[in-house]
């Protein structure tokens, strides 16, 4: 496994991840209808990785030279609940997930938060998101109180609660 900065051509390998982890993860939360169309994003996930999106790192996590999984992250969008860094997204196939990847990269990118000059951050999980609400408490982080905010795709309502990691999670 290897963990690294994002690259200008990284985009596509990124966004197959994306959606990938989506039909996978939130299938039975985010309408079918919806998942199976789901766009790539493929041009906005090339410019964050050829750092053309203003404050917003991207890590990608390879292995044997593909791309299994990716975090992404920066300055905290509101409401942030007084947290200086986001986590904004992150993501790994199937296959890619339990074998400590996750773990690795959240480290990895607490530490270029860290380097960004942000003490502490925040991220959003859909609340109906077990398994990544699990992880994220296993990595140290608390559900923020009064966080829960909603959204709707094709239709319906998603509801999202924010976590908080205070400080950092850069220890392995």
């Amino acid at each position: 496994m290897l963990i690294r900065r994002a690259r200008d051509d990284d985009g596509s390998g990124v966004a197959s991840v994306r959606l990938a982890s989506w039909r996978s993860t939130y299938r039975g939360i985010v309408p079918d209808s919806f998942l199976d169309k789901m766009p790539s994003n493929e041009e906005l996930w090339r410019k964050i990785a050829a750092g053309e999106e203003p404050n917003t790192g991207l890590l990608v996590c390879e292995d044997e030279d593909r791309i299994v999984g990716f975090a992404c992250f920066g300055a905290p969008r509101p409401p942030h609940f007084g947290y200086s860094g986001e986590l904004y997204a992150m993501y790994f196939l199937p296959e890619a997930i339990g074998k400590g990847y996750g773990r690795s990269i959240m480290i990895e990118a607490a530490r270029a938060l860290k380097r960004l000059g942000h003490a502490d951050m925040m991220l959003w999980v859909m609340e109906e998101n077990w398994r990544g609400r699990r992880f994220y408490e296993a990595c140290g982080g608390s559900q923020i109180a009064n966080s829960r905010q909603s959204f709707a795709i094709a239709g319906r309502t998603i509801f999202e609660v924010a976590y908080g990691f205070r400080p950092l999670p850069v220890a392995h």
